[in-house]
This record gives C-alpha cells, sequence and structure tokens, in this order.
C-alpha cells in the first residue's frame, strides 16, 4: 500500500486476455501491485467506448442533530441512474463526511482525503509527504501488527491504496459489506493513532526509492522533474516522489533524523479539519453516519489551515522570465510532441463556470475547422490533447495544448505555430460564443444525467477529493462536470493571459538528443532552456488574427447531440439475465447474434459488437501489420466526422482483437445506426490509403510498436514473450511487428476490405436500451455496407501450449537499454475448470497478501510485487511477478522459497477461520452485480470473444464456493495434489544496462538450481522449438450452420 507512480499499459492484443494467455494484465494486478493511475497526467482519449465523463452523486437525506456531529440538511445532485442515497455531516472536529447508503450493495468502501501533500513538508527534504503515506500502513496502536490491514482487506474481497500528490493525499480502500465496520476501525486509526513504527523507516524509504527508480525512463515523471526544477525557490511549490538520497543518505550526512520531521509533518498538519471522508455501504444513511461518527470522531482537530492558489505565497510559483522559454528535452521512449503552456490562477474556485472548459474544447477541438484538422491536413501531427496540471495543482493551474507530431511536423514546428496561434488570436480578438457554450453545457448535464454508476473504490476517493478541493457537499461530483454559469468575462480574461510573452514551448524528440546538454535534478533527464526563437515570435504574432487564412473556423452545431432518450418497452416476458442467442436466418455470414435488451440500468444507452473472422491478418505478420494500419486509416479518414459524435457521447472502435477485426458502436443509442453507417461507407469504399492519412497513422504506429518491443517495463516483456510463446493464431509480438512494418508500403493497403471480407464469419453481441430487431437489422445493414458474401466454413485456428512439465527457467535480455531494473514472473499452469479457477483464486487470497508483506514489504525487492491468480481460454494460472534490483536468481529464489513455505502453511497450518474469512471474500466478490452497461457488457464479452457463449459461469462458480466440496480439506488436497505438481514457468528478463545490482542482504544467496530445472536462454530459437513439440489446445473454431 502507498503509491506515487504510475504504470501506463497501452491497450495491445499482445496483452489482451481474450489474445492467450494466462498472464495477468496490469489492471488485475492493480490492488496487489498498489500501483495508482490517478496520478498520470490527464490525456485525452483515443476514441472508445463511453469515454466521457464517470461522475455520479446521490440525493440526501435530512436528519436532526446528533451529538458531537453536524447534519446538514443538503440535497446531492445526483445521476438519475444512481440507487444510492447519500447524506453529508461535519463531525464536533470538522472532519466531513460523505455516506451513501444503497441496500443492495455487494462491495462497501470508503476513501479518506487529507489536504496535506508534498508542497507541506519541508522543501530540503522532498518525498517526506510520500513517506509519511507509507509509514501509515505499518500498524497502529490496536492493530499493531504490520500488513494486517491489508490482509483483512485483500482476505475479505477488497484492495487498498495510496497516492500523495503536491496539495492532498487520497487513501481508499474497498471491501464486502459485512467487513466494512471492522475495516473502518483499522482504517480510521490511521488518523489519530498509527504507531508509525520506527524500525520500519529504512524499508520504507527503499520502498519509496523502488517507485521512484521504476519512473526514471518513464516521460510523465521526466516531466515532473522538469516542472519542480522550473519552480520559484522562494515559493513552496516543488514536487517530489522520493528517492534514497533525498531521504536516506542525504539526511544522514546533514544531521537530520528523518524520521522525526515525517512524524512532525504528521503531527502538525494532519487535522480533522482538513480532511474528507466519504463511506459507502448496505447500511441506512443513519447508521452509517453512526459508525462515521465513531471511528473519526477521535481525529484531532489541529486547526490547521491550507491555503491554495493566490494565498499560498505572494511569490509566484513560477518566474516569468523563466517560464517563457523554449524546453527540449530528449525522450527515452519515441516520442515526438510540440508544446504551448501556460501558468494561469488557480481555478478550483471557478467550479461554476470552469471558462478553461470553453477554451480547452475549442483549442482541442478535431472536427471541420480546427487546429487539428489543418494541422492533420497538412501531415503535421497525429493527434492533439488539451489538460490541466493535474495533481500539481493547488497553488496555480496550468493549460497546456500538446501535439503529437509526424516526422514530417518534426521540421515545420513554426508552421503548427503559426496555425495555433491564429486559431488562439480568433478567440482573443471576438467575446466567447454563447450558442457553443450551450451546447457544452447542454452535452454535459445529458453525460450527467445518464452517468454510468461506479465502483466504492473509485467513486469514494472522487467525492472526497471533491470536498478537500472546496466544491460544496451539494455538488461533491456534479461540480467537476456540470456547466453551471456562463460567464464569458472569465473566458475573455483567461485567453487574454495566453500570450507570446507568457507561454512556454516545450519540444520533445530524440532528434534534439544533440542539443540537450542539461539534465533535470530528479531524474537526470537531458533538457536545454533556449530563448523562443526570434523568427517563431515574429511569424506567430503576424499570424494572430488570421484564422481565415489557414482555413480555420469555430465549429458548427453538433449533429450527434441525442434527441430521443426515450427507454424501449420491455418484453412482456422480461429480459433475460443473460444475452439470447437470435435468429439470422438470411443473414450469411452472420450465423450468432446474441443480445440482451437491458432492464436494469434504464438509460438509453447500447452497446454493439460485430466481430469479423477473416484469415488474413493471421496469415502473415505483414497482412497482420496491413490490416492494423488500414483500420487506423479508416479511423483517421473518419476522424473529424466522428469527433462530433465522441463529444456527444456516442463512439466507436475498429481494430484488430485476437486475430479478427473488431467493429463495436457505443453510447446514446438516438444516434448509433448514423455513425454505423458512416464507419462502415468509410470502411468498403476507402479502395486505397490516402497518401496524408497513411502518414499520420504510419508515423504513430512506428512510434507504438517501436516504445512496445523496445522501451516496454521489464514485467510486460516476460508477458509478451510468455504470449509469443504459448498462443498461436491471436497475436504476433511487436518486434515482428516493427520489422514487418520496414517492409510495408501504402500500396500494400490497396482493396483492402476486398482482401478481409472476401470470406469470413461475423458474430454479434448487442447489449442495452435495444431491442431485438433492430439488433437484426443492424447485423443486416453491416452485411450489406461492407458487401459480406462468402462465409467461412471454419475459423482460422486459434490455440493455447500446454507449458512443459516440471520447472521451466526462460532467461533473456531486457530489450531497454536504459531501464534498470530486472524481472521474474512465475506462472503454474492447469487445465480451465470452474473447480480450478476457484481454488486458485482461494489461493491468491490467502497468499497474495502475504507474498507483498514479505517479498515487498519486508524483504523490499522491489517495488513492483504481487501474486494473482489469471485465467485464459483453456488454461487457469497461479502468478507471481517481482520487478527488482537485485539480481534475478537471488529473487527467483525468494520466490521459490515463499511458495514452498506457504503451500506447507496452506496443507498443514490454515485454519477455518481464516479459509472461511477468503471464502466468503471471494464469494462476495463473485456475487457483485455490475454498477454499469459498461461493466455488464465486459461480463459477457469474454464468454463472447472465446467462443464459448458460457455466460452462465459466474453462477457455476458461486454454486461450487457455496458446496460441500469447496472445502478446507478439498483445498488443502488441491494444493497438494494439483498445484505443487502444476508445470511452472519463469520468465526472466535481466537488466542490459549498465548498473551494479543491489547488494543481497546478508544472509542472502543465490541458490543452486536443482538437476530437473530446464534452462532456456534463446529466443526464437526457444520459441520455434518449443511450438513445434508443444500439446495445443485448440479453441473452438467451429461454424454453425
Amino acid at each position: 500500500p502507498g503509491c506515487c507512480v504510475t504504470l501506463a499499459q497501452k491497450d495491445s492484443s499482445e496483452y489482451s486476455e481474450t489474445a492467450n494467455t494466462g498472464p495477468i494484465a496490469a489492471a488485475a494486478l492493480a490492488g496487489t501491485l498498489a500501483l495508482a493511475s490517478t496520478l498520470q497526467p490527464p490525456r485525452r482519449p483515443r476514441r472508445r467506448l463511453d469515454a466521457r465523463s464517470r461522475h455520479s452523486q446521490a440525493a440526501i437525506s435530512q436528519r436532526s442533530s446528533q451529538s458531537k456531529v453536524r447534519l446538514h440538511a443538503v440535497a446531492i445532485t445526483k445521476p438519475d441512474t444512481h440507487n444510492r442515497v447519500y447524506s453529508y455531516m461535519k463531525l464536533e472536529n470538522g472532519l466531513q463526511a460523505i455516506v451513501g447508503s444503497d441496500p443492495e450493495c455487494d462491495k462497501a468502501g470508503a476513501a479518506l482525503c487529507v489536504n496535506v501533500g508534498m508542497c507541506h513538508e519541508r522543501k530540503d527534504l522532498p518525498g517526506l509527504a510520500h513517506f509519511l503515506e507509507h509509514m501509515l500502513f505499518t500498524g497502529t496502536e490496536k492493530y499493531p501488527k504490520e500488513g494486517e490491514f491489508s490482509e483483512y482487506i485483500q482476505q475479505n474481497g477488497g484492495m487498498s491504496n495510496a497516492y500523495t500528490a503536491c496539495y492532498f493525499t487520497n487513501y481508499m480502500f474497498d471491501v464486502k459489506p459485512e467487513a466494512l465496520e471492522p475495516a473502518l476501525d483499522r482504517f480510521s486509526r490511521f488518523f489519530f493513532e498509527p504507531k508509525l513504527t520506527k524500525d520500519c523507516t529504512e524499508r520504507e524509504i527503499n520502498a519509496v526509492d523502488s517507485e521512484f527508480q521504476g519512473g526514471v525512463t518513464e516521460p510523465w515523471w521526466r516531466y515532473i522533474g522538469i516542472i519542480n526544477d522550473s519552480a520559484n525557490p522562494e515559493h513552496p511549490f516543488h514536487v517530489a516522489v522520493g528517492n534514497n538520497k533525498v531521504l536516506l543518505e542525504d539526511p544522514k550526512e546533514r544531521g537530520i533524523d528523518l524520521y522525526d520531521e515525517m512524524t512532525k509533518l504528521y503531527n502538525d498538519t494532519y487535522s480533522a479539519n482538513g480532511m474528507t471522508v466519504c463511506v459507502f455501504g448496505k447500511e441506512s444513511t443513519a447508521e452509517l453516519e453512526e459508525i462515521v461518527r465513531q471511528k473519526f470522531t477521535p481525529v484531532s482537530n489541529k486547526g490547521w489551515t491550507m491555503p491554495v492558489g493566490d494565498a499560498v505565497s505572494d511569490k509566484p510559483a513560477f518566474l516569468p522570465k523563466e517560464w517563457n522559454r523554449y524546453l527540449l528535452q530528449t525522450p527515452v521512449k519515441d516520442i515526438k510532441e510540440f508544446t504551448f503552456s501556460w501558468v494561469i490562477p488557480y481555478q478550483a474556485d471557478l467550479w461554476r463556470s470552469k471558462p478553461t472548459a470553453y477554451i480547452s474544447h475549442l483549442l482541442g477541438h478535431e472536427g471541420t475547422g480546427s487546429i487539428v484538422a489543418a494541422l492533420k491536413d497538412l501531415g503535421l501531427i497525429s493527434g492533439c490533447y488539451v489538460g490541466n496540471g493535474a495533481w500539481l495543482e493547488g497553488a496555480f493551474s496550468l493549460l497546456n495544448v500538446t501535439f503529437d507530431l509526424t516526422d514530417e511536423g518534426l521540421s515545420q514546428l513554426d508552421v503548427i505555430g503559426q496555425h495555433f496561434w491564429a486559431y488562439l488570436g480568433m478567440l482573443q480578438s471576438s467575446p466567447p460564443e454563447k450558442r457553443i457554450f450551450d451546447e457544452m453545457a447542454k452535452l454535459n448535464e445529458i453525460q450527467f444525467k445518464f452517468a454510468a454508476d461506479g465502483q466504492a473504490f473509485d467513486l469514494c476517493p472522487n467525492i472526497a477529493l471533491g470536498i478537500v478541493k472546496g466544491l460544496p457537499p451539494s455538488e461533491a461530483l456534479a461540480g467537476g462536470s456540470i456547466l453551471y454559469d456562463y460567464d464569458p468575462a472569465a473566458i475573455s480574461s483567461l485567453l487574454a493571459q495566453m500570450t507570446l510573452d507568457t507561454v512556454r514551448v516545450g519540444h520533445q524528440a530524440k532528434r534534439v538528443a544533440d542539443q540537450c546538454t542539461d539534465t533535470d535534478s530528479s531524474y537526470e533527464s537531458p533538457l536545454k532552456y533556449n530563448e523562443i526563437p526570434a523568427e517563431w515570435r515574429q511569424s506567430w504574432t503576424e499570424a494572430l488574427g488570421n484564422a481565415e487564412v489557414f482555413g480555420l473556423r469555430l465549429p458548427k452545431e453538433n449533429p450527434f447531440v441525442p434527441e430521443d432518450l426515450s427507454l424501449k418497452p420491455l418484453p412482456k416476458a422480461g429480459s433475460p439475465k443473460e444475452p439470447v442467442r437470435l435468429q439470422c436466418a438470411n443473414m450469411q455470414p452472420v450465423s450468432t447474434i446474441f443480445h440482451r435488451q437491458d432492464d436494469t440500468f434504464r438509460q438509453p444507452k447500447a452497446t454493439i459488437s460485430f466481430t469479423i473472422y477473416t484469415p488474413f491478418p493471421m496469415s502473415s505478420v505483414e497482412n497482420h501489420v496491413c490490416a492494423e494500419m488500414w483500420c487506423d486509416v479508416v479511423s483517421e479518414a473518419l476522424n473529424e466526422y466522428a469527433y462530433d459524435a465522441a463529444m456527444a457521447g456516442v463512439n466507436y472502435s475498429l481494430g484488430l482483437q485476437s486475430g479478427a477485426i473488431g467493429l463495436s458502436v457505443g453510447g446514446f443509442n438516438d444516434k448509433l445506426p448514423v455513425l454505423l453507417d458512416a464507419v462502415m461507407e468509410k470502411m468498403r469504399s476507402m479502395v486505397e490509403a490516402p497518401e496524408m492519412l497513411y502518414n499520420i497513422c504510419a508515423d504513430a504506429y512506428l512510434d507504438e510498436i517501436r516504445n512496445m518491443a523496445f522501451r516496454s517495463q521489464p514485467y510486460n516483456q516476460c508477458t509478451m514473450r510468455f504470449n509469443e510463446l504459448t498462443a498461436r493464431g491471436s497475436v504476433f509480438p511487436s518486434y515482428k511487428k516493427y520489422e514487418a512494418f520496414q517492409q510495408i508500403k501504402r500500396e500494400d493497403l490497396n482493396n483492402m476490405a476486398s482482401k478481409l471480407f472476401e470470406q469470413c464469419h461475423v458474430e454479434v453481441l448487442s447489449v442495452g436500451n435495444i431491442v431485438a430487431e433492430e439488433v437484426q437489422s443492424l447485423a443486416s445493414s453491416l452485411v450489406k455496407g461492407l458487401q459480406l458474401k462468402q462465409p467461412l466454413a471454419v475459423l482460422p485456428e486459434k490455440a493455447e501450449a500446454a507449458l512443459p512439465k516440471g520447472s521451466t527457467v526462460w532467461t533473456l535480455p531486457s530489450t531497454d537499454e536504459d531501464s534498470p531494473n530486472h524481472a521474474v514472473f512465475v506462472r503454474m499452469q492447469l487445465a480451465d475448470s470452474v473447480k480450478t479457477d476457484m481454488m486458485l483464486n482461494l489461493v491468491s487470497a490467502v497468499l497474495s497478501s502475504k507474498f507483498f508483506e514479505d517479498l515487498r514489504t519486508k524483504q523490499q525487492l522491489g517495488y513492483i510485487v504481487g501474486m494473482q491468480n489469471s485465467r485464459s481460454s483453456k488454461f487457469d494460472y497461479l502468478v507471481a511477478v517481482v520487478q527488482t534490483e537485485f539480481p534475478p536468481d537471488f529473487v527467483r529464489g525468494q520466490i521459490n522459497d515463499f511458495m514452498d513455505q506457504h503451500f506447507k502453511f496452506i496443507e498443514e497450518t490454515l485454519d477455518d477461520e481464516e479459509f472461511n474469512t477468503c471464502l466468503q471474500g471471494l464469494l462476495s466478490d463473485l456475487k457483485m452485480k455490475p454498477k454499469n452497461l459498461g461493466e455488464e457488457f465486459g461480463r459477457f464479452a469474454g464468454a463472447f470473444a472465446e467462443r464459448t457463449y458460457d455466460f452462465s459461469r459466474r453462477e457455476r462458480a458461486i454454486e461450487f464456493i457455496e458446496s460441500d466440496a469447496c472445502s478446507l480439506d478439498a483445498f488443502k488436497t488441491f494444493v497438494r495434489e494439483e498445484l505443487k505438481p502444476a508445470a511452472r514457468m519463469y520468465n526472466q528478463v535481466n537488466k542490459v544496462l549498465a548498473k551494479e545490482d543491489k547488494p543481497l542482504p546478508e544472509d542472502g544467496k543465490i541458490p543452486v538450481d536443482p538437476e530437473p530445472l530446464r534452462k532456456w536462454t534463446n529466443h526464437q530459437e526457444v520459441v520455434e522449438e518449443f511450438q513445434k513439440s508443444a500439446e495445443w489446445v485448440v479453441l473452438n473454431n467451429q461454424v454453425e450452420a
């Protein structure tokens, strides 16, 4: 627990659960690894379904005053789709709380946000606040055992995490509803009786250092290092994760007791009046209020107030002359960006009018007449995103406009700037247009009204953070998305501040490496500050107000604003709880349609997914690359048209999914057929790839696969190699795609639709506010629109390999020459069944927290440490991963020692109480209902993609867990007779960076490998030989007539 680093993992079939594998995805490890995406910078996502706001809120009940509690009759704005009832209270100690009651709740949770962060620590002890966050997890007076909280949470079906930002720190957990009160009893004591165990000091500093090392090559953390160096030394603002040097070595040399400074920070600043807690449970609001009162009243109110905005200091956070420069950066990954960035007044207080929302909407617009569309037409950029300072904000805000460059764009930065400043000048020279604001406000209101509900683990910290940042309780979540007031003066005032004299221009690309002769003080990333070139200033000044010359204009009315938000009548017999197969007469090559009309969430939304099986993409790696590129070019060609749809909550996705063409549309069902028709027309009509679009897509595709092949985290490399070894017919490794791409020409994409759809098979999955006849009609439209004719008699084969018996170590060098880490990834493989899957879930429930506590917390082997179970189409796995700076063979030995000792613990020591706790936690997870249409669709999508159509597997798993067959004795027998003898694969990635490993502990030694251990050290030769001799299990590839 405790996190200030993120894992950014790209969506790729190379990591897809349906594409193979048995590897554990990053998301599945999130709780165990304690990774928090909260701290990633906000980037506008690629087109995806339901990509808009997920904010939620609920109505609040009015209650009379209670002793030591101030209750406020506040009606909290919530989406119509939420069943949860909320109430707001303020304890006598000043702590604020929002509780959410849902009698049908199947996952409870809580979060506490405190207005203390990095900027409140001593500036000469960077990382102290983050270190404090870690130390709070080392036990409390009532629960002194280290790791007890995390173990309790995990064994009761939950997960926990925390993150430290510049001006606040957020702690959160979820758990089965029955365990909420005991979990809160443990959690609340972090904030009034933590042990802050002194003996843990050096160990937790090492944990912080591991997080720091994990970000050394990541673009976001390198940016953070530069922002930190850019700050005015006389302003309190700074940002730092911390590491061994600044938290351990330097303080010792200076005679500073870091532990005393950490406890002082806690005692001085963690005050009830700066805290907000949010709790979700199945109890009534009155009962939840009473629990909060009992648990959090002991938190001390120290009267500490944390200024924000201009009140933080009378000095600027960044000196204007220092900010107004041209910053060059050399990235580790293949990134090419050009950025305009402004420091602006702190915006949180302007939550009602949100002037930056209007400006960001227009600067980042991608429709006809926009900057993005014009620059793409010139082939200079592949994308654009407009963002703020995310968790850096508190004393100030940032407004960043970043262009993703093509190779051509690298030499045309002046032209890009001319377009940007011409458009910005147009906005500055005329008053804001109310029609644009009104359309934004209407769309935001519709999105909020029908916002999907979410899980406690996500919503609770968002609600708590909203209050800490100054939202009134009534708008704790609505305040982040609704546009309440039109304030043209505020918009114009902000635009007037965005000048050439206040901007920082940034450019990062590998081609500027020779110019980057300086480094930042945190991550040593190469950089160089120059003055903004005089010729740029002149040409950009001349461009101001000349939007017409560059073909730029404001967007027209959005044609995709939903008009029909009515709900379809439900079938008289009711809607089945699982998708049912529909008739597909005279619809070849569509032979399988599964549909479920929503009767649970009752939103005017739907998702329809078409999977088009065709032999072409997997017939060769070259054809695979051509198919992926073709999907990208089609999407790029549709970008201007589909952008309006995305803004209105109607989305599509097109791409390869495990070797098949995946086409999905989703969002407000009113306009889904219109968007689908447009996508199909473009797919069929694009006989040749337009040169400009091809160049844009090729540039972005090349960077993407090159980063994946040569800049992936070591533990992700383990997964990629395992997939390459054991999956057939679903994926090609990124390094092979990189090699193949070098031979691809634009002409290779000619007539791609004919090649893909000459012979194919189509399956459809539909969920939402849509009736069966409409789904059948859309399927028929697909056949006609794509001119599909000849069906496949049998689908292209996909298969998964059984691992060789015994144990195998496959050691390969890292493909990232700059990574300081090794990785060891262990997989134990068993044939899939409901029983095996559930037994491995129980093994994970019993051991995962112990694994984390032992290998990460105590042994400090690395930051990315986790044990979990995983399932592919044909196999179940127990997996363990450690990314480390210690020698990998030593770490492998420590993993083995843990498994030996704890498998023995299960066989000989595990008692009924702990087993039943874990069993009930698993049962609670299995019984958890989806919170929205997206989650429900996701539950069906796996069985649909695997072509088992086994939509009732979860129910059978519940039956097994509740049966006598799932007893402690049966569990012990499973571990002894099935798990311990299971085939075991160690994927080991060794760093190539010339940096010494961490020294072994005093009693540490690299074990001697046993004789039966199979050792592989080659790459492609191993894959080729294994795939010839392996036992392959073929997935269902039969086509029903």
